[in-house]
């Protein structure tokens, strides 16, 4: 998912943030945080129950991705959690009445969650594992064990499906005569857009200008999306609801910058930046890295990221990043504005961690 680039991205712009204060005499403080395990751990919800945030006037982070913007686009806040189920093992064939399967529970969660589904507002998303499932068919599972995600547009609605989730797996127990251990992995917040910081980004991408590529690079690049149909292609530019998607339909590489066009929408995906969002105005934005229609999490995405492609998306991003953070470090009326916003889209909800209290990472 590029994050060698992104955390580059992050170091070069801090640096360079340095070195203009030094160069220019600026009063202020530029802080660089390293944020671990973003996709299975959601290594910054860890650290804003720590504390780490705290007194940061604002927050940029990068990610790449095949489009150059500061998305406006909230994200779905989410529960991670493994269902350890465990009964009785027996010979399956010789003496099933003494088993107690714990695979049967892990079944049967399954479908009464799935069941649920009809259930839940449409922008939930419910995804699940079976991690373990027994050893051999000859023999009743004495362990099983599922890992599910559980995700909504608002944190109070993860809490709500997630309840009801809790109660499908003590009912597999009921049905099954098994015991039922639950291991919460983590959760996350649905992230607070920043307008202000998005427009600050955008003006800085077209002040800088988007990098060039070469005859053999995009070569490279059009190879690599071989195995994407159009019609694959169309339809996740279309998901992306950008007025004038239809324009890039045969465009390998992205090179515009278009104004966010998603304040108000909710992106499908979840990501940890959403919890520091709720600490200070942040902004996660974007640039091109991959091929127009690559899907995320894919084997091109990965190929991209460490291709000439990818480091030029990198040392944009870093620019980026440093000439906006010089932005909000020269003007006081810059950061303020963007508390104000804030404040209008939290509407005074509090930030409480999702994360209990007698948990470690």
């Amino acid at each position: 998912c590029g994050h060698n680039i992104h955390g580059a991205s992050g170091v070069a712009g801090a640096v360079a943030i340095r070195y203009s204060m030094e160069k220019h005499g600026l009063e202020g403080t530029v802080r660089f945080f390293g944020t671990p395990a973003e996709e299975s751990a959601s290594g910054k919800v860890w650290m804003v129950r720590t504390g780490v945030f705290e007194g940061v006037d604002a927050v940029l982070s990068h990610h790449p991705g095949s489009m150059n913007y500061a998305s406006l686009a909230s994200s779905l806040a989410n529960n991670s959690v493994k269902f350890h189920f465990t009964g009785k093992t027996s010979h399956a064939a010789g003496s099933p009445e003494h088993g107690r399967s714990a695979l049967d529970a892990v079944e049967l969660m399954n479908i009464g969650v799935n069941f649920l589904r009809e259930h839940v507002v449409q922008e939930a998303r419910i995804h699940y594992v079976i991690e373990e499932g027994g050893g051999q068919p000859n023999v009743v599972p004495g362990y099983a064990r599922s890992w599910y995600l559980v995700r909504a547009p608002e944190r109070d609605m993860v809490d709500h499906i997630y309840e009801r989730v809790l109660k499908i797996a003590e009912g597999a127990t009921l049905m099954t005569d098994t015991e039922l251990k639950i291991e919460f992995i983590k959760g996350i917040y649905n992230k607070v857009p920043s307008k202000v910081l998005s427009e600050v980004v955008t003006a800085n991408m077209r002040d800088i200008g988007t990098p060039s590529y070469t005859e053999e690079e995009l070569s490279w690049a059009s190879k690599l999306t071989k195995t994407v149909s159009k019609e694959a292609k169309i339809g996740s530019l279309r998901k992306t609801q950008r007025p004038g998607w239809e324009t890039l339909v045969d465009v390998i590489m992205d090179t515009s910058i278009p104004d966010a066009w998603n304040d108000g929408f909710v992106s499908p995906g979840s990501t940890d930046v959403s919890d520091v969002s709720w600490i200070a105005p942040t902004m996660e934005f974007y640039t091109t890295t991959w091929p127009v229609g690559t899907p995320g999490h894919s084997w091109m995405n990965v190929a991209a990221s460490a291709h000439s492609i990818g480091h030029k998306s990198l040392i944009f991003a870093s620019k980026v990043i440093a000439t906006s953070g010089l932005d909000l470090l020269t003007d006081p009326e810059l950061r303020k504005k963007a508390w104000a916003e804030y404040g209008k889209r939290t509407m005074g909800k509090e930030y409480r961690t999702p994360i209990p209290e007698s948990m470690e990472p």
